[in-house]
């Protein structure tokens, strides 16, 4: 197994550390731990912006801290698995917002420790022909034919979802109110639209009690089953994805609808 060194210690020890980190100006930092068994790959924990001593903060007095994020530091540090990476320097403060917010993006906020996703304007990983359409404000009309539930799902998708995650996330689970909007209008299909934008769309075969249905990659029991009374009250389609034509004149584009009012559920 080959040595690793805790690389900031050094620099801790160090007498010319402040007029180090002065020449760095604004500067992104991260945090990783190193896998050792994995040719020592280093895996992001933790990223974040400072000037100054900033990014050497995080190591302080480990031993009174109980967030789970200074444990983790502490725990890698003293196995000597904690490494930390400058990822920018020398950059103004929005510049240095602006890299932070991409970077946590671009690994996944579930995968850091971080609370926030950051603070950088126009950072948001999205797929290019998605932008496109933003950019250029091209909608599209929902054919009589087509017309269904937009399912907002802002608060939960992620850009590296998968299939199956998406769908389910969009699929449950639901109150009965927002089953209710679904039904009241016949809503054979279910446009699961994020910031605007068609995901994914799927047909609804019918609505079923919450928990019917096995989730794989969320843990819906335990998030709304258990602590939740009367499971009766919270709903799930049975679906799957609708025909490639229809998807094919939808996914990825932004279609007319009405205001959501803060409503997931919306008539389209």
């Amino acid at each position: 197994m080959t040595m690793i060194n805790n690389n900031y210690k050094k620099i801790i020890n160090s007498k010319k550390k402040v007029n180090f980190f002065n020449k760095l100006k604004n500067y992104v930092y991260v945090y990783c731990k190193v896998d050792t068994k994995n040719n020592n790959k280093k895996t992001p924990i933790y990223i974040g912006v400072g000037k100054g001593l900033r990014c050497l903060s995080h190591l302080k007095e480990l031993n009174k801290k109980t967030d789970t994020k200074s444990k983790l530091l502490k725990e890698l540090d003293e196995k000597n698995l904690l490494t930390l990476d400058i990822l920018a320097h020398g950059l103004d403060k929005d510049q240095v917002l602006t890299v932070e917010s991409a970077c946590i993006d671009l690994i996944g906020i579930e995968n850091l420790e971080n609370k926030q996703k950051g603070h950088g304007n126009n950072v948001k990983r999205i797929p290019i022909d998605e932008l496109y359409n933003q950019i250029n404000k091209e909608y599209v009309n929902v054919l009589p034919e087509h017309s269904g539930v937009a399912i907002l799902i802002n608060r939960d998708y992620r850009a590296h979802f998968d299939e199956l995650q998406t769908f389910e996330i969009t699929r449950g689970v639901w109150r009965k109110s927002q089953k209710t909007i679904a039904e009241n209008i016949n809503a054979k299909l279910a446009y699961a639209v994020h910031n605007g934008v068609v995901k994914e769309v799927y047909e609804i075969h019918k609505w079923v009690p919450a928990g019917t249905q096995q989730y794989f990659t969320r843990d819906v029991n335990e998030r709304f089953i258990k602590n939740l009374p009367g499971k009766e009250k919270y709903f799930e389609f049975v679906g799957r994805k609708a025909s490639d034509k229809i998807r094919e004149r939808y996914k990825g584009k932004i279609v007319n609808r009405i205001r959501s009012y803060g409503n997931s559920f919306v008539k389209i």
